[in-house]
């Protein structure tokens, strides 16, 4: 609801919110881990690259889109777009 009233006063308000969601850990607990859907080719420095399967190690997101990580295939750590 909160976002649709800004809307209304905002006009396109999609890049004045963030989310509050982020990955809950307390201690003793297992590590994240996510499977990628899509392949991934690093385009800038950091980034890892990602194939369909592999299973990444979540270490947090940046809240910017990407997300860091370590790829579990090739141990490489780094930033992956978070929906992939």
């Amino acid at each position: 609801m909160g976002f649709e009233l800004m809307q209304v006063l905002q006009g396109d308000a999609g890049d004045r919110f963030h989310s509050l969601d982020d990955i809950y850990y307390f201690g003793g607990q297992h590590a994240h881990e996510l499977i990628a859907v899509e392949d991934h080719v690093p385009e800038q420095p950091g980034e890892i690259e990602l194939r369909v399967g592999d299973v990444i190690g979540v270490a947090g997101n940046h809240w910017d889109g990407f997300s860091k990580g370590v790829n579990r295939r090739t141990d490489a750590n780094g930033l992956y777009p978070s929906y992939k």
